[in-house]
């Protein structure tokens, strides 16, 4: 018991001493006490529709001594008001700090209520401690819908329904027919995908649903399911696991705001997709498309945002990280006599640290210089259809040089594998997400497709253009996600956020 008062005290000392932590924590246990053991005891047990672990707060040897008389005992009615404390923290806040998690996750701890505002919150709902639980769950779109993919696949497990899928011996595709296509057929069902008939049979539906989670996996689909390999690796996954990897991925989702604004856009990192929801007006506007983000090594953060203007015909200055590990090795594979034209022909220009002097980059000994020493120059590229944020930059608050953009390779998009920048994330309709944001301003579709660069036109300035109503952005990592057309799908851990997660004592 005195361990798990530590972690209740773990929040509260955070922002206060010992004895103040002690004192908070009185006070938040003295509102609770006014609930029920028998409520709290029900509440606990029902936590995994959360996520969350039930016996990490109502514990067997809680339930022991409850089923022996223990009801009464005021040891356990203690125990169970500090759990159900933590439980509320855990739900609302996350088990793991964000701020712990590493440099791709740039979220702070957020607060918890104060003892005042909890005794409000706990008359509200009737001194009960099922509906006060509920009060403080996430409610945005995206952890619901992880919400309900966690629903459906532990009922799969419950019912033990998600057995094994049989190991095949030879190629499996369109026409064939094998004794391990029903198993496959129906996983794919229990995934949400139509396949009408569990069969024998590999038919077209089949093939259209293994092409999908082909291209789920990061690779041009093939329609093959081969022995042994990734698509047959992915059908296969336990029922636990893919519970494991839902539950994780809400809690990440604990990090951000309970509730998200009538007007949004989230970005999953994952599977490299932007989705814009906007229903301030009475009616549903979404829009969806493709994203290109952050590569394992330079990876897009876990963040939340705005987007507050738009640049067209955006410069584009090379990031220090770029410059090091990127640009400064291309050069000097140059040769001397090389150095102008390289620069010319990319539109590169080169520039003081204050950018208050430009400078002839066949004067610089690139092959001298200290890649790792603070760079007093920049490399900056003039605006242009190929420049390498392409023609419209959305620009955001954050101090991390994180924005979203256009770009210069927009074949990419066609890429299952689009984990690729440098952590920014490049859109695939920059122009329709222009046109939405700036609705309301003289910079109409029209307009703004007449004032970007054409193909070979090389421009000398940008042009910055306030939104009426700044947009807030939410990025997050999220390896499962349950999709509009009622499929639940998985990506690799590319940022291996999970393993980071379960070692910080998520679950």
């Amino acid at each position: 018991m005195k361990r798990l008062r530590l972690i209740v005290l773990g929040i509260f000392l955070s922002v206060s001493g010992l004895g103040q932590a002690q004192s908070k924590l009185s006070e938040y246990l003295a509102v609770i006490d006014a609930l029920d053991l028998e409520d709290l005891r029900a509440t606990m047990l029902q936590t995994s529709d959360q996520g969350l672990n039930p016996k990490s707060y109502w514990t067997d040897e809680m339930e022991w001594t409850y089923l022996r008389g223990g009801a009464w005992s005021p040891t356990l009615k203690t125990q169970a008001n500090q759990n159900y404390l933590r439980l509320l923290q855990d739900v609302s806040l996350g088990m793991v700090n964000p701020e712990l998690m590493g440099t791709d996750v740039k979220l702070p701890r957020k607060t918890f209520v104060t003892a005042k505002q909890l005794n409000v919150l706990l008359l509200t709902h009737g001194t009960r401690a099922g509906p006060l639980f509920e009060s403080f769950t996430p409610q945005s779109p995206p952890y619901l819908a992880l919400k309900e993919s966690l629903k459906r696949i532990s009922s799969y497990c419950n019912q033990n329904e998600w057995g094994a899928i049989p190991a095949v011996k030879k190629v499996l595709k369109l026409g064939t027919k094998n004794s391990a296509l029903p198993a496959i057929k129906n996983r794919l069902r229990q995934l949400g995908y139509k396949v009408p008939s569990v069969d024998d049979l590999f038919d077209g539906q089949t093939l259209a649903a293994i092409n999908d989670v082909q291209w789920m996996l990061r690779f041009k689909p093939d329609g093959v399911i081969s022995p042994n390999g990734k698509t047959w690796k992915y059908l296969n996954v336990s029922c636990q696991d893919r519970m494991r990897q839902v539950r994780l991925d809400m809690e990440k989702m604990r990090w951000f705001p309970q509730i998200f604004e009538d007007r949004y856009i989230f970005i999953n990192l994952a599977m490299s997709y932007f989705s814009l929801v906007d229903k301030s007006k009475g009616s549903l506007y979404t829009m969806s498309f493709r994203t290109i983000n952050g590569r394992p090594t330079r990876k897009s953060p876990t963040m939340k945002d705005k987007i507050v203007y738009i640049i067209i015909n955006p410069f584009w200055v090379v990031p220090p990280t770029i410059f090091r590990e990127d640009k400064l090795e291309d050069i000097r594979n140059l040769m001397p006599w090389e150095i102008s034209y390289y620069f010319d022909s990319h539109n590169y220009e080169v520039w003081n640290k204050s950018f208050t002097r430009r400078i002839d980059p066949s004067t610089i000994d690139w092959w001298r210089m200290d890649p790792n020493a603070d760079t007093q120059i920049f490399i900056r590229q003039r605006p242009h259809y190929m420049n390498a944020l392409g023609v419209l930059k959305f620009m955001m608050t954050n101090s991390y040089a994180i924005y979203l953009h256009d770009t210069n390779q927009r074949e990419l998009f066609a890429e299952p594998q689009r984990l690729l920048s440098s952590g920014c994330v490049r859109v695939e309709r920059p122009l329709d997400l222009a046109e939405y944001l700036l609705q309301g301003t003289p910079w109409t579709r029209d307009v703004i497709e007449k004032n970007t660069a054409k193909p070979g036109e090389v421009l000398d300035r940008e042009t910055r253009v306030s939104l009426k109503q700044p947009i807030p952005v939410y990025m997050a990592f999220l390896t499962s996600q349950l999709s509009s057309d009622g499929v639940i799908r998985f990506a690799e851990d590319s940022y291996n956020q999970g393993h980071r997660l379960l070692q910080r004592g998520a679950w």
